[in-house]
């Protein structure tokens, strides 16, 4: 059962990446300000009851939403800033998978010309496959396995060379060797970025949040229209918020993911095109 929600969460979450991004924000921010405005119609003279014994309940009432939106705030404005650094981190990892792979094609120049021919081939055919079926790959979170296996044939090829030291041969494999090594890194750096995301929990705690900054709201002795507008106003910008941070939490998801410029850039230096 678990198993099927998961799949008809994540269903929905992948349909919502490909709307665009006003249409997006607009059904997010329905899904809380609808059940807002239905509860304030039928629930809030209910919950409004509660404090009716008190002397001044609006006092009491405002300093208790003061307490939580504090905190609330801060979670929002802390995980807003979490989803922008993952970003900014998953965005720098594609350039820098694009710089190391022009050194790497640049140092290949100073091999033997059936080497460099083998090896600069290799690749290429990566950039290829990787600016490709493999970005779409990795908008769902998965490592292209043909790029894989186009690394391991480029590790394979590189480790089974055997430089003329005479020629000067070993200061260059020796050179391509460490910008291999960087390039790998890089290339991990950004396959795990695109599997990084929000745990669940602090899902949970956003969703729950909000329901109860509407709670809050409905302690307070105001007229309907006045409940009206001020949960309206608050779920709506929740609303925003909450499609802003989901949109830019899976990075190279959905139709405004990231694109690999970087990598497509570096490849149009690599001729001649296959």
């Amino acid at each position: 059962m678990t198993a099927h929600r998961e799949e008809a969460n994540r269903i929905v979450i992948d349909r919502l990446h490909q709307l665009p991004i006003v249409m997006g924000a607009v059904i997010v921010c329905f899904l809380f300000l609808v059940p807002t405005l239905i509860g304030s119609a039928l629930l809030q003279p209910a919950v409004g009851r509660l404090l009716r014994d008190e002397r001044d309940p609006n006092t009491v009432v405002g300093l208790l939403l003061n307490a939580f939106s504090l905190y609330y705030g801060v979670l929002l404005a802390l995980l807003s800033i979490a989803v922008f650094e993952n970003y900014g981190k998953a965005q720098d990892a594609v350039g820098r998978e694009a710089s190391s792979v022009i050194a790497l094609y640049r140092t290949f120049s100073g091999y033997p010309e059936a080497t460099r021919a083998s090896l600069s081939d290799t690749l290429r055919q990566y950039v290829d496959e990787e600016t490709g079926p493999g970005w779409a790959s990795q908008r769902s979170n998965q490592a292209s396995t043909r790029g894989t296996l186009l690394v391991d044939q480029l590790s394979r090829q590189l480790l089974d060379f055997r430089p003329n030291r005479d020629a000067g041969e070993d200061l260059i494999h020796q050179a391509a060797l460490r910008i291999f090594e960087d390039f790998i890194e890089q290339r991990r750096l950004r396959i795990q970025a695109a599997g990084t995301s929000i745990p669940r929990v602090i899902w949970s705690v956003v969703i729950v949040g909000a329901g109860l900054n509407v709670f809050i709201l409905w302690l307070f002795d105001l007229k309907q229209t006045t409940h009206f507008l001020l949960g309206g106003v608050l779920m709506i910008f929740v609303g925003l918020v909450v499609y802003m941070v989901s949109v830019l939490d899976r990075p190279f998801h959905g139709a405004h993911g990231l694109q690999p410029d970087d990598l497509v850039h570096a490849r149009q230096q690599m001729n001649p095109r296959p």
